[in-house]
């Protein structure tokens, strides 16, 4: 019965947009995950993610609503890379380096350390983690935008890859990275460093992009078109 009431006020934290304690974050976690997530990666694992977003919510200070903190920041995955240890090993390190920065200071900072991590190459149709991509210190941009968005979030900043599977004037694809400031989401290209958000060489292309769609863990209640939904 106990643990019956535990999950219903858990369910209402969620729906009235409460912050949540680890443990319930990491239940969260679990029932928006890919199957193969939960099985890979023992529950410390989670567990240990999960404390690090939440000490870097309580430094950095920035304010997150609930519904982007849970879907854009707490999530580890953002496509179908691998995971690996990148929240808990950078975290420190891009938190330091943005100390004292404003929302869009940070975001903008946090792409010039990617740009200082990873170029452009094409490569295999598996993305790589976001380690294994500053190992190689190459990747193409799918690479590169999962890179800068687990960067993003290792700061606490809600982030989110973006993609088109073709634009309209030519048969290619592309991915890039939006990020949210202050009640507004904006794009840049990853690992592409420009002075300000909303400014990448595909401006122009993406206004004529077909199609654009992201992916996003959970239950997610926001104002975008859901295209799909699937169990996770």
């Amino acid at each position: 019965m106990k643990k019956v009431l535990a999950i219903a006020l858990t369910v209402l934290a969620v729906a009235c947009g409460k912050k949540m304690d680890s443990s319930a974050y990491v239940d969260w976690l679990y029932e928006s995950m890919p199957l193969p997530d939960s099985l890979t990666f023992d529950r410390g694992f989670w567990e240990a993610n999960a404390a690090k977003t939440l000490e870097v919510r309580e430094k950095m200070g920035w304010k997150v609503p609930e519904r982007e903190f849970r879907h854009f920041v707490l999530p580890l995955r953002v496509n179908n890379e691998t995971l690996d240890d990148f929240r808990t090993t950078y975290a420190d390190t891009i938190c330091a380096r943005v100390a004292g920065m404003d929302m869009a200071e940070a975001a903008l900072e946090i792409n010039h350390w990617c740009h200082e991590q990873a170029t452009y190459r094409p490569s295999d149709a598996r993305t790589s983690s976001p380690m294994a991509t500053m190992r190689n210190g190459l990747g193409r941009c799918g690479e590169e935008s999962v890179l800068a968005v687990a960067a993003l979030r290792a700061a606490g900043i809600p982030a989110r890859q973006v993609y088109t599977p073709r634009w309209a004037h030519t048969d290619d694809n592309h991915a890039w990275v939006e990020v949210w400031v202050d009640g507004k989401w904006y794009f840049m290209g990853a690992c592409e460093p420009e002075p300000r958000l909303n400014m990448a060489w595909f401006n122009a292309p993406v206004s004529r992009a077909m199609l654009l769609h992201t992916k996003a863990y959970g239950d997610h209640a926001g104002d975008e078109d859901v295209m799909q939904k699937t169990s996770c």
